[in-house]
């Protein structure tokens, strides 16, 4: 790492402020089905960047923070702002959609999750092999034991709400198609002499 300041880690810190600021607006912008239903769609984004209490709020900041420090050389700026906003419509209109048992979301792990993914292709896409494929399978693993099992009793005594598992797969499908996209861009770049992402 180099003396300045990462433009990834600066990032990291703006939304970090930003989900601390949202807290206090928590019930204007939670996800919340009947408001959505009745036509407030932002909630379908903004739901994600509200959490339940300041220990789910301090969970999610600590999981941004480590996902940062990882991916501080691989995960481009841009990359990183374009999951954040498209992972926030994914999980929510998954919520939204294929969840309709579940009335209020709050948290930001389902984006979270998708980041994990999308970090770990962009190590991958750098070389970095040992970190990437680490990183993508124990978040698949993680997943699929939280699908069969259920998300931790730990957890949800902490954050004080159930954990929204359907919101982890969303934010990894999500990243799935995101992968995608980058892997056909970077493919392009090289095609036409541009370099890789």
């Amino acid at each position: 790492m180099t003396k300045s300041i990462k433009p990834l880690i600066l990032a990291i810190l703006g939304l970090s402020v930003l989900l601390i600021i949202l807290q206090f607006f928590q019930n204007e912008i939670v996800y919340h089905r009947t408001n959505i239903s009745e036509g407030q769609w932002w909630r379908i984004i903004t739901g994600n960047l509200i959490h339940s209490n300041y220990t789910h709020l301090a969970l999610n900041l600590a999981g941004l923070w480590i996902l940062g420090f990882l991916f501080i050389d691989s995960l481009k700026i841009k990359t990183f702002i374009f999951s954040i906003v498209f992972l926030c419509l994914i999980v929510g209109t998954g919520l939204y959609i294929y969840t309709p048992e579940l009335d209020v979301y709050y948290g930001f792990s389902g984006v979270l999750y998708g980041l994990f993914l999308i970090g770990a292709f962009s190590a991958i896409l750098q070389h970095d092999y040992f970190t990437g494929i680490s990183v993508a399978l124990l978040l698949f693993f993680k997943v699929a034991w939280d699908l069969f099992k259920g998300g931790s009793l730990t957890s949800e005594k902490l954050i004080g709400i159930p954990v929204a598992t359907d919101a982890h797969l969303y934010g990894v499908l999500g990243a799935s198609l995101t992968c995608c996209l980058i892997l056909i861009k970077t493919r392009l770049m090289l095609k036409t002499g541009g370099g890789a992402m």
